[in-house]
């Protein structure tokens, strides 16, 4: 894609950068800055599709669920398992189990499947596994493996993070049996992101560069405090200030040029879902079938006020309406560094750059 570079962004750099107004736009997109009231009315769990539709409403006989391997030894994954099955058995759905191996092999299980019985695949895990299956569905149609039917891929909230479950309104295993019973599975989207390596990798849930991307990585290594350990992650990031040198680009179509700014950043999130983390709503506005993807990108300002903004994270989205924060929403954006840095995916999955992202609108189906 072509694209245009602009200067560097006004604002975040010193005194008389504060004394500035919002910017209006972000790479010629028009910023967004929902207040409170918005942002609650956003917060609302998806409920489209939940009215009475015969034609479309898929019923699940048979369930191909696919299991986290490692979280299927603990003891929680076992009580999991448990109650999925008793919900599947009283709900007569027969179900096939496959159970994952090692990173990566969740797309490897959705690909191969022969899913010519199967009605449903659900998910027992969080988003990284979720993330999973949906690739291999993506690379299953691509390769001419599918027979046309759009079979819905659903989660079991039995993940850290389940931030994709949480927009659908989905918190608990009863609450998924009852979508799965419903059976109104409806089109939503995805983002691929290919890599300076010339990998394209599927995100469901986001993409993060930066002091985000760095904070995840981070608690990705001390799962042993829960989820505290993002406050505490997203704190030592606050402290290091490391700089975040890049040249962002963001369009609102998938043709034509993309205009870029450049700048020192704090960190850029680019999202499917309103949240990520422990339930952070980064982007409040973010919708799951809307063809877009929701960006927000920081100007650095200091270790104070980053503190400022990861609190206002924290209590509903309130980061949005800073000056120093740029919001819109894109269907594509990439993302040079001058050598190649880390964007993380899905708090699982690490590429470097330089990436392209690009909004796959209603690429899988998933219950609403």
């Amino acid at each position: 894609a072509m694209s245009r570079a602009r200067g560097a962004l006004c604002v975040g750099r010193g005194e008389a950068a504060s004394a500035r107004e919002a910017p209006t736009t972000f790479c010629g997109l028009p910023t967004l800055r929902p207040d409170a009231t918005a942002r609650t009315r956003a917060a609302t769990p998806e409920t489209r599709g939940d009215a009475r539709d015969d034609a479309n409403r898929t019923r699940v006989r048979k369930l191909l669920l696919v299991r986290h391997g490692a979280k299927a030894k603990t003891t929680r994954g076992k009580r999991d398992a448990e109650e999925i099955r008793r919900a599947c058995e009283e709900a007569n759905v027969d179900v096939e189990t496959a159970t994952t191996e090692r990173a990566g092999h969740g797309v490897e299980l959705v690909r191969e499947a022969d899913l010519s019985d199967v009605d449903a695949i659900g998910v027992v895990g969080g988003d990284g596994t979720l993330r999973e299956a949906v690739q291999g569905w993506i690379e299953r149609e691509a390769s001419g493996r599918g027979d046309g039917r759009r079979t819905p891929i659903f989660a079991f909230p039995c993940g850290t993070g389940n931030n994709y479950a949480r927009d659908l309104g989905v918190f608990t295993i009863a609450d998924a049996m009852a979508k799965l019973k419903a059976g109104n599975a409806r089109p939503v989207d995805a983002v691929r992101v290919s890599d300076g390596v010339g990998k394209d990798t599927i995100s469901i849930n986001v993409v993060t560069w930066g002091m985000a991307r760095d904070a995840a990585e981070t608690a990705e290594g001390m799962r042993w405090m829960g989820g505290l350990r993002y406050d505490v992650a997203g704190l030592i990031h606050i402290l290091k200030n490391k700089k975040n040198n890049g040249i962002i680009g963001v369009s609102d179509s998938l043709e034509g040029e993309i205009v870029e700014e450049s700048n020192d950043y704090l960190m850029m999130f680019a999202q499917n879902t309103r949240c990520s983390g422990r339930a952070f709503a980064f982007t409040p506005l973010a919708q799951l079938d809307d063809g877009f993807f929701d960006v927000v990108v920081c100007n650095k300002k200091g270790p104070m006020h980053t503190k400022a903004l990861f609190d206002a994270t924290k209590t509903g989205g309130g980061h949005v309406e800073d000056r120093n924060v740029s919001y819109v929403k894109a269907k594509r954006l990439s993302l040079k560094t001058a050598a190649a840095e880390s964007v993380g995916i899905d708090g699982e999955v690490t590429v470097p750059t330089p990436v392209h992202l690009t909004a796959l609108e209603g690429v899988f189906t998933t219950f609403r």
